[in-house]
């Protein structure tokens, strides 16, 4: 006897929802939907374009957009979800999307916000080994467990949980910190030199981080992280002080 396959629909078709398609295809039938118009056609395997109704019916639903659009379409979304759907979100921060998704969407549903610590760049070649971080806000024990177990066991992640609070504040030092310097170096330019050291090599590289990012993503980061901004201050505070420091230095040709 055949065992029906669960629905997954996904609301968001940008960049990072094919990517997720691409991986969910062989587990689920998807279903997507995309608030904008697409930036590209579906590829081979994509899900073909579905209705909002349609996509937020399914018996798993997972919001890929980005955060500033993430109201808007929770709150189109909210009256077409069945009760005890599994809902999800996939943004780089979490202290907001869970605020935005448990006072928009009905409390009949399951709510199990995440962070995939990956993208389309650093997945290209195979998303085994590569970290997920959890943050369950309403959904039994039973149910997270075996969410976690399809995560482990059939993607091959690296899982684990987090409160929305404990995710942001570590993600301001890991993420929010060092995509903005990236995009910083980049914006200064990190042109090919013939007199390049190591070190400045690998600038270059991590300037190429933020070639990855998009303006939404690099948006989110930062100004979607309420603990980013400190992280910043800190950043730009010691970066005077070193100023200052070299102006209290007795020049070279002084001494």
């Amino acid at each position: 006897m055949s065992i029906q396959r669960k629905t997954l629909g996904i609301i968001g078709m940008g960049a990072f929802g094919r990517f997720l398609a691409g991986h969910l295809a062989p587990w689920f039938d998807l279903k997507a939907h995309d608030p904008r118009p697409p930036e590209a056609p579906p590829g081979d395997g994509a899900p073909v374009p579905a209705s909002l109704a349609a996509t937020a019916a399914c018996d798993l639903v997972v919001f890929a957009v980005p955060l500033a659009a993430l109201p808007a379409a929770a709150a189109a979304a909210a009256a077409h979800l069945r009760p005890g759907t599994l809902v999800l979100d996939v943004t780089s921060v979490k202290v907001r999307p869970v605020e935005i998704l448990s006072r928009l969407l009905p409390e009949s549903v399951d709510l199990f916000c995440t962070h995939p610590l990956f993208g389309p760049q650093s997945g290209k070649n195979g998303i085994v080994g590569l970290k997920i971080a959890l943050c369950p806000v309403r959904l039994s024990q039973e149910r997270f467990h075996r969410v976690f177990d399809f995560l482990t066991d059939r993607l091959k992640l690296s899982a684990f949980k987090t409160t929305p609070e404990e995710h942001d504040r570590e993600m301001a030092r890991v993420q929010a910190m060092t995509h903005f310097i990236s995009r910083a170096l980049k914006e200064i330019g990190m042109a090919p030199s013939p007199m390049a050291t190591h070190a400045y090599d690998k600038l270059q590289e991590f300037a190429s981080v933020a070639l990855s990012d998009s303006w939404d993503l690099f948006l989110t980061i930062q100004n979607g992280n309420p603990f980013a901004g400190e992280m910043r201050g800190r950043l730009k505070r010691e970066m005077e002080s070193l100023e200052r420091r070299l102006g209290e230095t007795v020049p070279v040709d002084a001494v």
